[in-house]
């Protein structure tokens, strides 16, 4: 998944706070590359993915 963000992501602190708690889990677990992790989380929230557990699973099956 290696590539560049859009540049016309936006998020609100309460967005902002939900991908870290998500990739706060994630990192850990599967101690992966960070910058790839921020990249899914960013593009599943973009995708309307928005569920705090659904991010987090999402994450977990890719990173397997």
């Amino acid at each position: 998944m290696r590539g560049r963000l859009p540049s016309d992501v936006h998020l609100r602190p309460d967005d902002l706070a939900l991908l870290e708690r998500v990739f706060a889990q994630v990192v850990p677990e599967h101690d992966t590359h960070p910058d790839e992790l921020s990249m899914l989380l960013i593009r599943l929230f973009q995708e309307g993915m928005r569920d705090e557990e659904k991010l987090l699973a999402a994450a977990n099956r890719w990173f397997r």
